[in-house]
């Protein structure tokens, strides 16, 4: 009923069922070896999933030895001379989803890539060389259209460079000038994919959400505020399903997309309709309080190191703003708001 509201517990499965889920991944005696599909090697995503995973949890606390042993793991995926970080297995993820995910695991130990980036000076050179990464190249115009997981290909070059403090401010100010301009007035989007260009599916769906909050944060990483956020907030509210969730029965990333968008975007606009804000977290809650404590169901969805640091992120998220929403053991940690990528 609107303007109820109870307390939603994860204790059961941060006590019960975190600890059994993540020692199916691991994969070796070190501290941060674990794989991304149990019974597997030792991979990057395993490592780096498991270490945000726990981050968030806040059970994080690392001797500065042991933080070198995961930084270590981290970095023996590194490519000595790109400095692009490698996975060794098939997931849907570009290289720059894969480098800024292990460089924002290790920023949040206070670690550091091993190799340069021998890519920056490529796109850091000019301002037509920033035209060229974001926009002005065949392949970076289809990544537009596959907003969702392309986005990733825009989002972790800054984010890799501010974590590592090899950007300037020319570029930076450039790219949030460029995104500024691109939103999409309607939605607070980014509408540039070939098929927004030939006036073809204007309404927003998930993939737009999705691709545009994976700019937002890095807004939020600059404390800089992003357009529209009042038409932000509605087509987040207006894609939820009825389940509470963004997409299927199963909570990861696309709810933390959703979530962060449509909260940080109602308090950057003096928290532009809260009272139903709280009623779209409620219901995520209700849902993902059921599906993450439910032994069977957790176990039987969360079947590889990749799908859970998102939910996590989300619910921790949730309980930054409304605390009062969100039983844990502990306060969670939101992973975003101490590096920049995720």
């Amino acid at each position: 009923m609107k303007g109820q509201f109870r307390m939603y517990d994860f204790t059961t499965f941060e006590r019960k069922l975190f600890d059994p889920w993540m020692n199916q991944f691991k994969s070796g005696e070190g501290i941060g070896e674990f794989s991304f599909e149990k019974g597997g090697p030792t991979s990057l995503y395993g490592t780096t999933d498991m270490l945000i995973s726990i981050f968030i949890l806040n059970n994080l606390m690392l001797f500065d030895y042991q933080a070198d042993e995961w930084a270590n793991i981290i970095n023996q995926f590194q490519d000595p001379k790109t400095g692009w970080y490698n996975k060794t297995y098939a997931l849907h993820h570009f290289k720059e989803h894969t480098s800024a995910y292990a460089i924002a695991a290790l920023h949040l130990i206070d670690r550091k890539p091993k190799y340069p980036f021998s890519w920056k000076n490529d796109i850091l050179k000019s301002e037509k060389a920033h035209e060229r990464w974001i926009s002005g190249r065949a392949d970076i115009r289809l990544i537009w259209s596959i907003i969702w997981l392309g986005s990733h290909v825009i989002s972790g070059i800054p984010a890799m460079l501010s974590m590592t403090n090899q950007g300037n401010d020319e570029f930076f100010n450039w790219c949030f000038n460029w995104l500024d301009n691109h939103a999409d007035p309607k939605s607070g989007f980014y509408h540039q994919g070939i098929h927004h260009r030939l006036g073809v599916n204007r309404i927003p769906s998930k993939h737009e959400m999705a691709g545009a909050f994976h700019m937002y944060y890095i807004y939020e990483w600059f404390n800089r505020k992003w357009p529209y956020p009042e038409r932000i907030v509605d087509h987040c509210i207006r894609l939820q399903h009825k389940n509470g969730f963004w997409d299927k029965d199963v909570t990861y990333c696309i709810d933390l997309d959703g979530l962060y968008s449509m909260i940080r975007s109602s308090r950057n606009a003096n928290w532009y309709r809260r009272e139903d804000v709280k009623q779209t977290v409620c219901r995520y809650l209700e849902n993902a309080e059921r599906t993450l404590n439910d032994e069977e169901f957790f176990f039987k969805n969360y079947t590889n190191s990749h799908l859970l640091p998102g939910a996590l992120s989300a619910i921790a998220e949730c309980q930054k703003w409304f605390p009062e929403l969100v039983k844990t053991a502990q306060t969670w940690k939101q992973s975003l708001d101490y590096a920049c990528f995720i």
